[in-house]
């Protein structure tokens, strides 16, 4: 069985195509250069940044390098050994390579990359907590999209992904899409737009500034997505440098710093006064270190918090907070928002928190927001882009507000599936059904 098939019959964390195999194809005269994409700043981006640099490295690659980044799952179906001399024999030969397009959330993404030899290919990646790879596909590019001529064309393709899907865009106060809007959601990491709301909250009475300095400590770090939990402990960051880090690459720790100084309470306050149609459904409102612990920890904080009522999870809440992290990011396998373990909201929740961190006219706020204008998608002619997307297992979501001196629109988007292989298989159509939505809505 060829290395291509045994990935195909192998792996169960993502669709695998065929391999592309560059060096055995001719080279190719371009009439151009073949035009680069920016890699963002995430725990993928970075992964796939790496995985190119290897590429590009005069010499081999060593099965030791792979065996280092690889889960144990991909590793226990294909050897180091195989992949390590897939890619010195197959890939390395068409380098230099250029990044001609790139699609991703926190954790998966597609990159084509055009090499000096042969065809284009697409690499899919995808990575747990732990920056490890659970799965990856040197694959053809995929077909070109055809762009829907229609809102309703949007809404027929996004009824057809699969798993449970939400959408609504909204042209101004104006509902021209609506699927399903109402039902109550996994976020993964669109509840930090709740957060934000909460620090601009607080600036706004005086309880806290921009500037005020918050300290890192061993029982604030969380897993990735993020930089700043690697950073020594001690570390200072400012308010306002914590929350850019929270929307703009979604890090973790960032966000249980302000959480922590913030109190859950006012958080879950925040949650109530931007109209969330079931605040009690995000309360107590969970820091990301303690639904890492609670959803992929000891199974017996888990059966405690089961049994607990809200006084007694509050309780066991503090406790997770008190303590350093216990869960190692490679065990962030498995999908559990069907367990109560996420953020929820419908599409409609989504849309209103946006429109509340709007109104509040806070310069910080509104530049925080627009930072990241969506993981390399192709927003349109709309000058001014907030967006918040996110993605755990078995869950993607992304949400844009936007605007110009005319008008302004907001597209919400909520994916999930028990079978993450489902969503991640989905993702690039998910992230094209956004774009439609984006240009369509102006």
């Amino acid at each position: 069985m060829t290395l291509a098939r045994r990935l195909a019959a192998a792996l169960s964390f993502v669709a695998v195509a065929a391999l592309t195999a560059c060096a055995s194809a001719a080279p190719e005269t371009r009439s151009s250069p073949a035009a680069s994409v920016d890699i963002p700043h995430t725990p993928v981006g970075e992964r796939v940044t790496w995985i190119i640099d290897i590429l590009e490295r005069e010499a081999d690659t060593t099965a030791g390098e792979w065996s280092r980044v690889l889960h144990e799952n991909f590793l226990a179906q294909v050897p180091a050994e195989q992949v390590a001399e897939l890619v010195n024999r197959q890939l390395r030969p068409a380098a230099p390579f250029t990044v001609t397009a790139y699609q991703g959330t926190e954790t998966q993404a597609v990159a084509t990359l055009a090499g000096a030899l042969g065809d284009p290919f697409d690499l899919s990646l995808t990575i747990d907590g732990a920056s490890r790879i659970t799965g990856m596909v040197f694959g053809p590019v995929a077909k070109p999209w055809t762009p829907s001529t229609s809102l309703g064309e949007v809404e027929q393709r996004l009824a057809a992904l699969p798993g449970q899907v939400s959408a609504l865009v909204l042209r101004g106060d104006e509902e021209a899409l609506a699927l399903d809007p109402d039902r109550s959601a996994p976020l993964a990491s669109v509840f930090k737009l709740y957060v934000l709301l909460a620090v601009s909250d607080a600036v706004a009475s005086g309880d806290l500034t921009w500037d005020e300095t918050l300290v890192l400590r061993d029982v604030d770090r969380s897993l990735p997505s993020g930089e700043l939990q690697d950073a020594p402990t001690g570390t200072e960051v400012s308010v306002r440098d914590a929350a850019s880090a929270m929307i703009r690459i979604s890090d973790n720790t960032a966000t249980d710093l302000l959480i922590t100084r913030l109190g859950r309470e006012r958080v879950e306050a925040a949650v109530v006064r931007s109209g969330h149609s079931d605040p009690a459904s995000l309360s107590p409102f969970l820091s990301t270190k303690e639904l890492f612990t609670l959803g992929w920890g000891d199974p017996a904080v888990r059966a405690e918090w089961a049994g607990a009522d809200e006084a007694g999870r509050r309780a066991l809440l503090d406790r997770i907070a008190a303590a350093p992290l216990a869960v190692d990011g490679a065990a962030v396998t498995t999908a559990q928002w069907q367990d109560g373990f996420d953020w929820f909201a419908g599409a409609r929740d989504v849309a209103a928190v946006h429109r509340s961190l709007q109104q509040t006219q806070d310069a910080e706020v509104l530049g925080i927001l627009s930072e990241n204008p969506g993981q390399g998608l192709d927003v349109g002619s709309w000058p001014y882009v907030a967006f918040k997307g996110g993605s755990s297992r078995g869950v993607l979501s992304g949400s844009w507000f936007v605007r110009d001196d005319a008008a302004e629109a907001t597209v919400v988007l909520l994916m999930a599936d028990e079978d993450p292989q489902a969503v991640a298989g989905a993702m690039s159509d998910f992230f094209h059904l956004a774009e439609d939505a984006l240009r369509l809505a102006h």
